[in-house]
């Protein structure tokens, strides 16, 4: 046998005696186990998890835990009585706010009915209690906030409002329940005077296009009368033509209760930018419109309609002999003595209403102007102007004559306030054009340049909602 083979059954020998070995620990272990199961498990156990860092569970056949189990019965008590729950609950009770505003024709019914209230107590409050009635019945557009209760009884109403003519100050009416009646409380105060911008864009129905824009209906209205001495803003404005306008609101609370002037303005019209700016000197409520170049946007005659003046010979009168047929009659003008063929010019800008032949007048002009004004100029030579034709102060118009009732050459003319004469020579000079003084203009600039960021801003904003 040679080495090799000696070598290799020497370790085959040691090999089966290894394993004869741990068979017989095997057998050892496994009679051990049976005789001892609970500690040869958790023997087992614990050589496994150090041995290999597992996790097993082992279930020991035929062997369970004693588990006792136990029923616990505990009468629980609320930490407050239920009857004091009830009442804290009730001191509680779930408000509904409503909002409205008040309208001319509202009864006591029909306002309450409106903010879903249902309180026959509460209506008899409000229409016998004489300082409640006055200020909440038959009022317009006055803000009411109300608190119902959930079974529709009021718990309590307060309307606010913006003093009539006075827009820097409120008033605030407050009534609340007590038990089973009311009481009301008043106070005033000054409201938050805020700036808002708007753009609108014009063609169809003015306040109509206001209105879509968020304009109020008071600050449309103030806009045509702003702009009325220079352009008629419902008749003439079309398609593409655009109002962009700065004016103020008057808030408590974050509430805005109504609005104030109208700080800037801007129009195009039909190809024309006309531009308003309110400045008042420091001077408060006695501020005027003027263009940003310092102009008065308010109506303003001509001292007279001949250029350079001419001699009156016969004034306003409500009784004066006729020159004609001598019997007493009213002179609804005044009378210039002037030659045949002198230019005639409007005091004013206007719209011509009327240029034709009329009994008495003969040839006469009649220019229409902002606010109801009107301006006849009669016994013309030649007429130069035509029915609805826009003219500019100071454009002549016609030219001096003789003609219709008159006994010398003149000029007949009148100022008319809603078609009813006024004296011409004082309506012309209250009219005066209104020219700031040099003093005035810094503050002037700043108020334009003011004006100018408004209108920037609120363009900018409909650019930005269009988008």
């Amino acid at each position: 046998m040679t080495e090799t083979e000696q070598t290799s059954e020497v370790e085959q020998g040691s090999e089966t005696g290894v394993q004869g070995t741990l068979r017989a620990a095997a057998c050892e272990a496994r009679a051990w186990m049976r005789r001892n199961p609970r500690a040869g498990l958790g023997a087992l156990a614990a050589v496994m998890l150090l041995g290999a860092g597992g996790a097993f569970a082992v279930v020991a056949p035929n062997q369970q835990d004693d588990v006792v189990i136990r029923q616990v019965l505990e009468v629980v008590q609320p930490a407050t009585a239920l009857s004091k729950q009830e009442a804290d609950l009730r001191a509680h009770e779930f408000v509904l706010y409503r909002n409205t505003d008040t309208r001319e024709n509202d009864t006591a019914a029909s306002l309450l009915t409106r903010i879903g209230v249902s309180d026959a107590a509460a209506e008899s409050y409000l229409r016998t209690t004489d300082a409640v009635r006055g200020e909440l019945l038959g009022q317009n557009q006055r803000a009411v906030q109300a608190e119902v209760l959930p079974d529709q009884r009021l718990k309590s109403l307060r309307v606010r409002w913006i003093e009539a003519g006075q827009t820097r100050r409120y008033q605030e009416l407050t009534i609340t329940r007590e038990g089973d009646g009311f009481r009301y409380q008043t106070k005033s105060g000054a409201p938050e005077v805020r700036t808002e911008l708007a753009s609108v864009t014009l063609g169809g129905k003015y306040f109509q296009a206001t209105g879509a824009a968020g304009v109020p209906a008071a600050v449309a209205t103030q806009v045509l009368d702003i702009f009325d001495p220079v352009t008629r803003i419902e008749q003439d404005a079309r398609k593409g033509d655009a109002l962009t306008v700065a004016y103020e609101s008057m808030a408590v609370d974050g509430e805005v209760l109504g609005f104030g002037r109208v700080l800037n303005a801007k129009v195009q019209v039909q190809g024309s930018t006309h531009s308003a700016v309110w400045f008042d000197g420091g001077r408060g409520q006695s501020g005027k419109y003027y263009t940003p170049e310092g102009k008065s946007l308010e109506l303003a005659y001509l001292a007279s309609p001949i250029p350079g003046g001419a001699f009156i010979t016969s004034g306003f009168s409500p009784y004066r002999l006729h020159p004609v047929f001598g019997d007493a009659r009213p002179h609804t003008g005044v009378d210039y003595r002037v030659a045949i063929g002198t230019p005639v010019v409007t005091v004013a800008d206007g719209t011509v209403s009327f240029a034709g032949t009329q009994t008495g007048y003969g040839n006469v002009v009649i220019v229409e102007h902002a606010n109801k004004q009107s301006t006849l100029y009669a016994h013309l030579n030649s007429i130069h102007v035509r029915v609805g034709e826009k003219v500019v102060q100071g454009s002549m118009i016609a030219k001096s004559g003789n003609t219709g009732w008159s006994t010398g050459p003149h000029l007949h003319f009148e100022t008319r306030n809603n078609d009813v004469p006024e004296n011409p020579e004082v309506v012309l000079a209250e009219k005066r054009a209104e020219t700031l003084a040099a003093s005035q203009r810094p503050a002037f600039n700043q108020v334009v340049a003011l004006a100018q960021r408004n209108w920037e801003q609120a363009q900018g904003i409909q650019l930005a909602s269009a988008r």
